[in-house]
């Protein structure tokens, strides 16, 4: 069985336009493969469903355990109304529960340690259906309850879920079509690497990709293939 795993971040699902940008990426992949397709919470904030929205309806009175529960929400709906928009363009999808997704964490709701993946619903899934969707940020503790990866942890379990399945790469979409020598939104004359090494984009500090990610990859030799969602062109690799 041929699996890809694909991620996309929060810009690129915040409306229906821009998913389907996404959807032609995935939909593409499907033809020769199964998907794990890895989603972010939709949009940035103020968008109504994105992380920092949904933190900002706590209050200091919300424990870490109930605060995790609460963004949580942000990647299972999208996750959900991802599967749905797919079925409804006739693609064979479903929304894997966060539960049975196999990521297990300690019990740091905010920024948990990942202990251990279980591959066993996640394969299930992927016999059963052609691209199956999985909130990223998400694990469950020994208890079955909801813990976060904190920032950035979508591109975290990016990488979790190739390893789980014992891949060697993975793809992750977002919004600029690489890894810059500077901003590309803001400096017109900002160049794209076609590649680096591990530590070369952990020395970099970039924000496009969260250092959980980049070391996780490091040390279990997953390249990571960085692209736009909205563009064809090859992206930037980070490999040995």
């Amino acid at each position: 069985m041929k699996i890809r795993v694909m991620k996309f971040g929060g810009t690129s699902l915040r409306n229906r336009k821009t998913r389907t940008y996404v959807y032609r990426h995935v939909i593409e992949a499907s033809k020769t493969s199964k998907v794990l397709m890895v989603v972010s919470a939709m949009g940035r904030y103020p968008d109504a469903y994105a992380t920092d929205t949904l933190l900002s309806l706590g209050n200091d009175h919300i424990s870490k355990e109930e605060s995790a529960r609460l963004v949580s929400i942000g990647e299972q709906l999208s996750a959900l109304t991802i599967s749905s928009e797919l079925q409804e363009m006739g693609i064979d999808s479903y929304s894997i529960p966060f539960c049975d997704a196999g990521i297990i964490t300690d019990d740091t709701y905010d920024y948990a340690r990942v202990l251990d993946l279980d591959d066993h619903m996640v394969k299930r899934r992927l016999r059963d259906y052609d691209v199956v969707v999985s909130g990223g940020f998400i694990g469950i503790n020994d208890e079955g309850k909801v813990t976060t990866l904190g920032r950035g942890g979508s591109d975290y379990s990016a990488v979790l879920f190739a390893d789980m399945l014992g891949l060697n790469e993975v793809e992750i979409y977002t919004d600029v079509d690489g890894v810059y020598t500077m901003d590309p939104k803001m400096h017109t004359y900002a160049m794209k690497y076609d590649q680096l090494s591990y530590d070369e984009m952990l020395n970099m500090k970039s924000r496009v990709l969260h250092d959980r990610c980049v070391t996780y990859a490091k040390e279990h030799q997953i390249t990571i293939h960085l692209k736009g969602t909205f563009s064809c062109s090859a992206g930037t690799i980070i490999s040995q």
